[in-house]
Parts: C-alpha cells; sequence; structure tokens
C-alpha cells in the first residue's frame, strides 16, 4: 500500500480507527515535525478532510478539497510542510473507517474516484492483516461459527455459557478493529480462503 500511496501522492497521512475512535497519530510520510504540530494543536478538529469523515457517517466517499478551503489558515501553514491534502478518501468496513488525506493537486475526481476504490482495498488488507494475530482458540472459534454453529452449539462444544460465547466474539472484533461479527467473520472468511486456487 505504502509504495501506492508514495506514487500517487507527494504527501499523504492515513489513520484506520473503530467507531467512535479519535486520531492521535497516523501511519504518513508527512514531515514529522508537521506530524507532531497536527495531532499536538489538534488540527484534525478543524482539517476537512477529517470534517468529511463525520459527514460520512459511516459510510465510504471521497471527495477533492474545495479552493475556497484551502485559502484557510491551516491549509496555509501545512503548505509550508507540503502537507496541503487536497485528496480525501474514506473507507468503511465493519465499523472501521480508514481516513485517508493525500497532497495530488492534478486530480480530478474521476481519478479521485479510481484512487477511492484502491483505498477502499487497502483498507481491507489492513483489516485481514489483523485476523493473522488471532489466537489459535479465536481462530477454532471462527472455524466453528464458519460451519454454521449456532452461539448454542458453540457453547455446548466449548462448555461455556452464552455470555462467555459473546465475549469471545467481542474479543474477536476489538482485535480485527470491527464492531460487528458477522464483519469479523467475513474477514476471517476471505483471509481462510484467498490463499486457494480454483484446479483447472
Amino acid at each position: 500500500m505504502t509504495h501506492f500511496l508514495q506514487e500517487t501522492f507527494s504527501g499523504f497521512g492515513y489513520v484506520v480507527l473503530g467507531l467512535g475512535e479519535m486520531p492521535t497519530s497516523a501511519v504518513t510520510n508527512f514531515r514529522s515535525d508537521w506530524h507532531k504540530k497536527y495531532f499536538d494543536e489538534q488540527f484534525h478538529r478543524v482539517d476537512p478532510v477529517f470534517g468529511f469523515f463525520a459527514d460520512c457517517r459511516g459510510r465510504s466517499g471521497t471527495r477533492l478539497v474545495s479552493k475556497t478551503e484551502m485559502e484557510t489558515p491551516l491549509y496555509e501553514e501545512a503548505r509550508q510542510y507540503g502537507a496541503d491534502s487536497n485528496f480525501i478518501s474514506v473507507s468503511a468496513i465493519g465499523g472501521s473507517q480508514m481516513v485517508l488525506g493525500g497532497v495530488n493537486h492534478d486530480l480530478d475526481m474521476q481519478q479521485a474516484s479510481e484512487i477511492h476504490k484502491t483505498c477502499q482495498t487497502a483498507h481491507k488488507s489492513i483489516l485481514l492483516g489483523r485476523v493473522d494475530e488471532l489466537s489459535d482458540l479465536q481462530i477454532d472459534f471462527l472455524e466453528m461459527c464458519e460451519e454454521g454453529l449456532i452461539d448454542k452449539q458453540i457453547a455446548g462444544e466449548l462448555g461455556v455459557s452464552m455470555s462467555a460465547v459473546a465475549q469471545r466474539k467481542k474479543a474477536i472484533c476489538s482485535k480485527i478493529g470491527v464492531s460487528n461479527f458477522r464483519a469479523a467473520l467475513s474477514l476471517y472468511s476471505v483471509r481462510k480462503w484467498s490463499g486457494i486456487v480454483p484446479i483447472l
């Protein structure tokens, strides 16, 4: 993903957030002094990038920052650091959101839409990578769910209470960074089957 971003933008920064989370740092190639200043001075509270993120209300979307927005004091300061992001992408998957701001002043909206699709793919890849961090017990639990066992059957198989099953689902969601178990199970299935190549 970083290679694609470096080819597409002279500068970029992104965060992956769960519902209700606020950013405190980002993955970025902006100068470290700008990164520190941006979060220390809470510029994300007035940045159109995070304004658009709030406007999306948990949905995906993309847009280019307007010329008027880029004439604000924030952008005058950001410009000195090469951090005057004009491209915004918000990707939403199962309650997880990736917010990306990038600097490429040659983009039109059609190009922005295509880049947004790549950002959504990158977001999914980040979440799929988190599936690899699950414990063996959590993988076994997901296997039972993928096989179609209902909570009562899983509780019986494991010899635990129904509330323990709910707690395990919640822990898996938390580790992957999604807010609903259906999304976690879907990501697990994609990760599990992604390496299988059909025999022709």
